[in-house]
C-alpha cells in the first residue's frame, strides 16, 4: 500500500512539474515586453483633440464593422504617451480591433519600439473589416489561425514616411518568442512597407510626411472627420 501511494506522489510530482513547463511556455508566448510608456485620460484626450476626429458607434451586427468619413488637413505632434493612448483607445470601442496592452516607444536616436498583445481570433474579422488585400490577408489571417493563444509582439525599426511612402526597416520583430528573420524581413521590405501603408489608408489617416523626432512623432498630412465603430 505504501509503496502504491508514494507511486502516486511522484506521478503528482511529475504532472505538477510538466503543468509549471506549460504555464511558463504560455507565459512567455503571451506576456509582451514591457517598454515603461504609460498613458493617461489626459494623454488620450490632448491626442483627440490634436487629431480632431469625431468617433461613433455603429449598431450590432453592421455588414462592416468600422467606418471612416471624411477628410481634413492634419499638422501636429505626438507624444509616445499619446500614442500608446491612441493605439489602445480601439480596444474599448471596436469588437474587431485585434490587438491590446500596446506601449509605443520613441527613442532618442530617432528609432522606435511597439510591444503589445495579438487577438488572433479577431484578425479574420479585422481584415474583412478594412477591407485588407488578399496578398496581406492570406498571409497573416492564415497564419494567425495556426496560432492557439494569442502571443505578444515585438517590434524595433526606423521607419518614416516621406512624400507618402514608407521608408526605412523593421531591425526587429518576433511574435512570442519567435524572431523573424531579419533576411526574410530585409528580403521583404516592400511588402512590409506596403502592408504598413495600407493599413495607415485602412485608418482614414494620409501621411505626407511622418518622423520621429526629439522624442515625437511629427505628421504632415490629413486625417478622417469621422471614425465609427461596433463595439
Amino acid at each position: 500500500m505504501k509503496k502504491h501511494v508514494k507511486k502516486f506522489k511522484i506521478l503528482y510530482i511529475i504532472l505538477g512539474i510538466f503543468l509549471l513547463i506549460v504555464i511558463g511556455s504560455v507565459i512567455a508566448v503571451t506576456s509582451s515586453k514591457n517598454l515603461g510608456v504609460t498613458y493617461t485620460k489626459a494623454d488620450l484626450n490632448n491626442a483627440n483633440t490634436k487629431l480632431g476626429i469625431s468617433y461613433a458607434t455603429l449598431p450590432s451586427n453592421t455588414a462592416n464593422s468600422l467606418k471612416v468619413e471624411g477628410q481634413k488637413p492634419l499638422s501636429t505632434q505626438l507624444t509616445q504617451s499619446e500614442l500608446t493612448a491612441l493605439l489602445n483607445q480601439p480596444s474599448s470601442k471596436w469588437k474587431d480591433y485585434p490587438v491590446k496592452d500596446v506601449q509605443f516607444k520613441i527613442n532618442a536616436d530617432g528609432t522606435v519600439e511597439m510591444t503589445g498583445k495579438i487577438l488572433v481570433k479577431k484578425f479574420e474579422d479585422y481584415a474583412k473589416a478594412t477591407n485588407m488585400p488578399s496578398q496581406f490577408k492570406d498571409l497573416i489571417v492564415d497564419n494567425a489561425k495556426l496560432i492557439p493563444v494569442n502571443p505578444s509582439f515585438d517590434y524595433k525599426g526606423n521607419l518614416e514616411i516621406k512624400n507618402g511612402k514608407v521608408v526605412g526597416e523593421v531591425t526587429e520583430f518576433k511574435v512570442g518568442p519567435v524572431e523573424v528573420p531579419k533576411d526574410w524581413a530585409s528580403n521583404n521590405n516592400d511588402l512590409i512597407t506596403g502592408f504598413i501603408e495600407d493599413r495607415i489608408s485602412s485608418a482614414g489617416m494620409k501621411f505626407d510626411n511622418a518622423n520621429f523626432d526629439g522624442g515625437k512623432l511629427n505628421i504632415q498630412g490629413s486625417a478622417p472627420e469621422t471614425v465609427s465603430f461596433e463595439k
